[in-house]
């Protein structure tokens, strides 16, 4: 079990744990395996990309409607959901979080991790080893989680519940490590693809997204779904991110795609490369 400690949603750690890779998030293709108890929300809540809702008039035939994973009351056990993550990937930090859940937060809650197959999940044959102790959780609240070290690569993880309650939202921050490259028709490989390892390390601006964004598969679906900047008013300003592509390689071509931005899409956009080991090269 890696090392960790539990660290201020304030705090430079946090900020430098979502320069990661969420890769517990819907968009790169995480899904839910299983779930002993989805009574009140579905577990599938825990991997959206969005922040948590609170809609205090929306009610189901279940009871109230809440925005994350909610079991039913039974003290008994403890519940568990198992979590495919998108791709496989080392884990840096954790966020597990109880918004809008307050007295009916999973009080408690642990973490295990797995690397195998989806059939050897489904059938019961994956080893799954603790990541997380149990940890106390508050309500209505983001807790994160620093690992001192990278842990091993996952694809898989599951979530304890003691003894039931509700999580709003889990992202597991990492950096994907691909078993195998994907492949563009044609053989060739987009070389910045998150599912080949490419990510986000630095940025001039991110006030309304992301341009971790730029790197998910597929197209932008909204204006929320790709990089966007805050607007200035200075002659000649320039907004800048640094991508670190997966794996080295020549470039051939590349495609850069605007889709949903109309009126605040950048008017010319330059592309420069080098070569080096640091995740942000130096500025010269």
């Amino acid at each position: 079990m890696p090392a960790f400690r539990s660290v201020q949603p304030t705090s430079a750690e946090v900020t430098a744990l979502k320069a990661k890779t969420n890769l517990a998030s819907v968009s790169l293709g995480s899904k839910i395996l299983g779930a002993s108890d989805e009574f009140f929300a579905e577990a599938s809540n825990l991997l959206k990309d969005e922040e948590a809702i609170f809609i205090p008039e929306k009610f189901n035939v279940h009871g109230k409607w809440m925005d994350g994973w909610e079991t039913r009351r039974h003290n008994k056990s403890y519940d568990w959901t198992v979590i495919q993550l998108g791709y496989a990937g080392s884990i840096y930090g954790l966020d597990i979080d109880t918004s809008h859940f307050t007295g009916n937060h999973a009080p408690v809650v642990s973490i295990e991790g797995a690397n195998a197959s989806e059939a050897q999940v489904q059938e019961g044959k994956a080893e799954f080893e603790e990541i997380l102790p149990k940890v106390d959780m508050n309500p209505g609240s983001h807790h994160y989680f620093v690992f001192e070290a990278p842990s091993k690569v996952y694809t898989h993880l599951r979530v304890n519940n003691y003894p039931d309650g509700g999580i709003a939202r889990l992202r597991v921050y990492g950096q994907v490590v691909p078993q195998t490259l994907v492949a563009l028709e044609g053989g060739r490989v987009d070389l910045a693809f998150v599912g080949n390892g490419g990510r986000a390390v630095a940025c001039s601006n991110q006030h309304f997204c992301s341009p971790s964004n730029l790197l998910l598969p597929g197209r932008g679906k909204t204006m929320g779904d790709g990089w966007e900047t805050r607007r200035s008013r200075t002659p000649g300003h320039s907004d800048w991110a640094i991508i670190k592509l997966g794996v080295s390689g020549f470039i051939e071509n590349v495609e850069l795609d605007t889709r949903q931005f109309c009126g605040n899409f950048p008017p010319l956009v330059t592309l420069h490369a080098t070569v080096s080991s640091e995740d942000v090269p130096e500025g010269d």
